[in-house]
């Protein structure tokens, strides 16, 4: 009897002992999730979610409304590379569409195109603030299944992406020893003239892994099954080339609404052909 006396307060410390354990475990667990949680979307965005979605989700294409007054929107790059048969006009301005907005070479952004950043999960890169709450939730998700998601590149400014795009068309003429016509040609194969990046509205983010074949990677697996649940595409497809002009990239992923995105999952279609 004795002997079971002296073990019930051993008995009654250890459980409190493992209640406290399993009370701080749990709250260093929410203090982690609190780290990569989704920013809010705020109400003062340029482009407001809130003032101009009807679907929560993101509009769809038949739902597009574009300005009426689309001269108002000008941009300094149209013509700059006219004399290598590049000739953009500005992108077509929605406002209950903004996510749908086309950009390729022959759609350029406007001078007074304005964007809200936001820096996004798992990085210091930075996207349009809308878009960033979605990247981090599917971000949030995959990291709990284990798949790491790691940006590499998001919002770039106009004049960083044209450096990208002259040290390119260098490098091929180095390289190949060709005319600087055929050299831009082949340029924006993969590198987007100034101002036509959607980088350069917030709204792609490329993501990478640790092997070098992005494509055969697990995460580009798990993006392919699960990126248009957060409204996410794969801009750039394989087999799409000669309508997106851009050749396959399976690091570049786009913003686009989850309705469009799961639309274009089924129907096949890039964007290009989606909006038309």
């Amino acid at each position: 009897m004795n002997k079971n006396k002296n073990l019930r307060p051993m008995l009654f410390f250890a459980l409190i002992g493992i209640i406290f354990v399993s009370a701080l475990l749990f709250t260093i667990a929410k203090l982690t999730d609190k780290n990569i949680a989704p920013v809010p979307i705020e109400n003062d965005t340029t482009i407001s979610k809130t003032e101009y979605w009807e679907d929560p989700d993101g509009t769809v294409a038949k739902d597009i409304v574009y300005d009426e007054n689309q001269s108002v929107y000008k941009s300094s790059f149209i013509g700059e590379y006219k004399s290598f048969s590049i000739n953009p006009k500005v992108a077509k301005i929605s406002k209950n569409g903004w996510n749908l907005i086309l950009l390729n070479k022959n759609n350029v952004l406007p001078d007074n195109y304005e964007i809200n950043l936001t820096e996004i999960a798992g990085s210091k890169i930075k996207m349009d603030a809308d878009a960033a709450t979605y990247f981090n939730k599917m971000y949030i998700d995959a990291s709990r299944e284990g798949i790491i998601l790691t940006p590499f590149s998001g919002y770039r400014t106009v004049s960083f992406q044209r450096k990208l795009f002259e040290n390119k068309i260098l490098d091929i003429i180095e390289e190949k020893g060709v005319e600087e016509a055929e050299a831009v040609k082949s340029a924006i194969k993969s590198v987007n003239v100034p101002a036509s990046s959607e980088h350069n509205a917030g709204l792609s983010v490329d993501i990478v892994s640790r092997d070098d074949a992005f494509s055969q990677t697990e995460e580009y697996a798990w993006l392919c099954a699960n990126a248009q649940k957060y409204g996410f595409i794969l801009r750039y497809p394989e087999g799409k080339e000669k309508i997106t002009g851009v050749e396959f990239k399976p690091y570049h992923w786009r913003f686009v609404g989850i309705n469009a995105a799961n639309e274009m999952n089924k129907s096949g279609q890039c964007l290009e052909e989606y909006v038309k």
